[in-house]
């Protein structure tokens, strides 16, 4: 962060700002450290639930309609989303509208009406939802992935929730899970851009103080990943979409820059491994890569690619056998060089905006525990070897470890088990 980044406490929720004076915009966001991970038994998809539902009223702004209303009057974006292990609210806007940007979400985030009637409505929205995420297959391969991954434990449950069980959310459940999970311990607020720390504090310091005092959550439970094989028929999708994944590092992990690296080099790019193999010279598929999701404790390295049901065996085949070159040889040190300046390109991508600066903050301050610099991002980033990769890519790359789920598959077309197998 730059030196007049601040870190801030009010009322016991930790607020971090970063002066941006070169910009004329400001986003905040309001981040809950809960997602859908922390939901007990029962509750799968409430904290979704509740991110849909406290913008269907709030004290200040009682109906849906004024909600919309005064989002519409700051000319900026306001919105919201659900994650595995975060929820946030956050807008962006011209630095003048910032007192009313607070408002709206400091509403959002502290006295939401859950208004029966309306609940109902956008418990309808919410299964519209569902039911469009299961005719997207990049969307529904993805969560058979999860739910059979780490199968037995909160990071299976699908971040919308399953209908059977939306179905039956109302006023009394959002309510129990807000007041148990709104809390100062609980929350972060983070901005940048065209502000000044203490004159947010002050628009924060009403806000924040209506937040009930309480214990914060204790962490969830760990979660392992489980090695498997899922082929779901779909007679009406052209293609076979698949996920193929391995046990990968935690965020806090000191070896996620090096996975991170390794999964710019097997399908970060035009010029990756896996593109080049399974596309250009194999003519397999239109589209393939990979990319890292890590989390608390765990994470996964994900290829994802979709093909025609009489290719995707020997898609299969030669993407284990491309990992197993990784293995066995590492990486060449151009390779390398070009997922490095790839991400070093990401990262100070990363830092020319207000809202992409307040996200960079929340997600080191949450997710990482601490406050990194620019230059010891880079740095962290240049201190990877190819032996590191080597080494990674030997822990990670594993066949015995590898989950696959894959949508569409035909009868006698199925992935075998010994497609896994480099």
């Amino acid at each position: 962060m730059d030196a007049a980044f601040r870190a801030l406490t009010c009322h016991g929720t930790e607020v971090l700002v970063e002066p941006l004076p070169h910009v004329r915009s400001c986003a905040v966001g309001f981040w809950v450290r809960r997602g859908s991970r922390h939901e007990g038994p029962g509750e799968e998809g409430l904290a979704h639930f509740l991110e849909h539902t406290v913008f269907k009223g709030t004290e200040a702004f009682p109906t849906p309609d004024a909600v919309a209303e005064a989002t519409d009057r700051l000319g900026g974006h306001v919105d919201a989303f659900t994650g595995k292990e975060v929820a946030c609210f956050y807008g962006k806007v011209l630095a003048d509208q910032l007192p009313d940007l607070v408002r709206l979400l400091g509403d959002l985030v502290t006295t939401p009406r859950f208004d029966a009637e309306e609940l109902a409505r956008e418990r309808s929205v919410i299964l519209e939802e569902i039911a469009q995420s299961e005719d997207a297959p990049d969307d529904w391969v993805s969560e058979l992935f999860y739910g059979r991954f780490w199968e037995g434990s909160p990071l299976a449950h699908p971040i919308l929730g399953r209908p059977d069980q939306v179905s039956g959310y109302g006023s009394t459940q959002a309510r129990a899970f807000f007041e148990a999970t709104y809390r100062p311990g609980n929350l972060v607020v983070t901005a940048a851009g065209a502000l000044v720390p203490e004159a947010l504090l002050g628009l924060l310091e009403p806000v924040l103080a209506r937040l009930p005092q309480g214990p914060v959550l204790p962490p969830g439970a760990p979660s392992r990943t489980r090695p498997f094989l899922l082929n779901v028929p779909r007679k009406d999708l052209q293609q076979v979409n698949l996920v193929l994944g391995f046990p990968a590092p935690g965020h806090r992990d000191e070896d996620r820059a090096a996975a991170h690296l390794l999964s710019h080099v097997l399908g970060g790019g035009a010029a990756s491994r896996l593109f080049l193999e399974l596309r250009e010279r194999r003519g397999l598929c239109y589209q393939v890569g990979s990319y890292l999701s890590p989390y608390a404790d765990t994470g996964a390295l994900q290829i994802t690619a979709s093909c025609a049901a009489g290719q995707v065996r020997e898609l299969v085949q030669r993407a284990m056998a491309e990992c197993q070159r990784v293995r066995e040889r590492g990486v060449e040190a151009e390779e390398l060089e070009r997922a490095k300046l790839q991400a070093r390109t990401s990262l100070v991508f990363s830092q020319e905006s207000s809202s992409s600066r307040m996200f960079n903050l929340a997600h080191q301050a949450i997710h990482q525990g601490r406050l990194q610099t620019l230059d010891e991002q880079v740095a962290e980033i240049e201190a990877v070897t190819q032996e590191d990769l080597l080494r990674v890519a030997r822990t990670l790359l594993d066949p015995a470890q590898a989950g696959l789920s894959a949508l569409g598959t035909r009868r006698g077309g199925e992935i075998r088990a010994r497609d896994l197998v480099a």
